[in-house]
Formats: C-alpha cells, structure tokens, sequence
C-alpha cells in the first residue's frame, strides 16, 4: 500500500531515498500527483500543478509522466 505525504517538507525528506518520481496529472481536477518510488514503498504526495512544477523542476532524479 502506498503511504501518503501531507507535506512538501515530508516529500523533500523523502526525496532522498527515492529512485524515480512518476508524475500523474488528474484530469477536470485541479490535483497534481507524485509518486516517489524508494527500493521498499512507493508515496504518494497530492499538490497543485504550479507547485507541481517548481518541486519536478528542482528534481535530480528520473521523472517519468504517467
């Protein structure tokens, strides 16, 4: 099961361990998923599309669209 990060202070923690972040766009909604996927879960973290943009932007590990 997926475990879900409230913050972005959680995800930018959580960032270290992870491998690729997926990005999904939820479409006719104004929510921006992030998947970071680590050797033993994967978290998720729900956001805007502008903020979206600045964390995936400052990212130096894989992004993948999904």
């Amino acid at each position: 099961m997926p475990e879900e990060l409230k913050t972005k202070e959680e995800f930018m923690a959580t960032l270290s361990l992870a491998s690729i972040c997926y990005v999904k766009r939820v479409k006719n909604s104004d929510i921006v998923k992030l998947k970071l996927r680590t050797k033993k879960k994967l978290y998720t973290f729900k956001t805007t599309p502008e903020d979206a943009n600045k964390i995936v932007s400052s990212l130096n590990i894989p992004v993948e669209e999904v």
